[in-house]
């Protein structure tokens, strides 16, 4: 096992090195399950049943439209941008102060 030396960026961003991420066959979007481990940070490619690539834009999109008042919608663009989402781009009915009637 080989060691580099990384820097982390704003809000936490370490890119992994092109030559490890090909080595790992982890490709951009792919899901990492994130751990400590005796004082370490763990990395894991998370296994994932019966992928669907639209899943994920789904979930974000349900989340952002689902919410009923403007704490559950700050909540679900976090979660959303936690999902690897930028919210602004994922079609959805935005909050207008008003619960939707729409079904």
């Amino acid at each position: 096992m080989s060691e580099e030396f990384l820097q982390m960026g704003k809000r936490g961003t370490v890119v992994i090195p092109a030559k490890l991420r090909k080595k790992l066959g982890l490709s951009d979007g792919c899901l990492l399950l994130v751990s400590e481990v005796e004082g370490s940070v763990r990395l894991r490619l998370a296994k994932v049943m019966n992928p669907d690539s639209d899943s994920r834009l789904k979930m974000a999109q349900r989340l952002l439209s689902g919410a009923e008042d403007l704490g559950e919608y700050f909540a679900a663009i976090e979660e959303v941008r936690r999902m690897g989402f930028e919210p602004d781009e994922v079609p959805h009915e935005r909050y207008s102060g008003e619960k939707s009637t729409k079904q």
